[in-house]
């Protein structure tokens, strides 16, 4: 077996607006996106983020989805949504490897019908 190790410097790689962050919306719009460049490495990327919820939630749901170097592509839940007010999560989740040449994409995938809750979100990497 033979590894390409990934060997570009870490850093950030995208972020949401400072200090205003993402508001949530009654849609399913993309937050922040970051595709690796396509150099045969495999490239890892880390999602740090934190979730203001101001007024209880119906809806909301945050993933990040990530191609894996073996091609499969997998969404993972960040943020359920339907949180209730007031309530702060942070998620700082683990390092994907992922494949040369694929986009790492954070989206809200269910509409928030109700409620008002902000996203402050960061992809690090390589």
């Amino acid at each position: 077996m033979t590894l390409t190790p990934v060997r570009q410097p870490y850093g950030l790689l995208a972020a949401t607006p400072y200090p205003a962050g993402f508001p949530l919306q009654n849609a399913t719009p993309t937050i922040l996106t970051w595709t690796a460049p396509n150099d045969g490495k495999q490239h890892r990327v880390d999602l740090k983020s934190t979730l203001h919820i101001l007024t209880n939630q119906t809806g909301g749901q945050i993933d990040i989805t990530v191609t894996f170097p073996d091609g499969a592509v997998a969404p993972i839940d960040t943020y359920p949504g339907g949180a209730l007010a007031g309530y702060q999560e942070a998620f700082s989740g683990p390092s994907f490897i992922i494949q040369a040449g694929s986009t790492v994409t954070v989206a809200q995938v269910t509409a928030q019908t109700a409620g008002s809750s902000t996203l402050f979100a960061e992809l690090w990497g390589s």
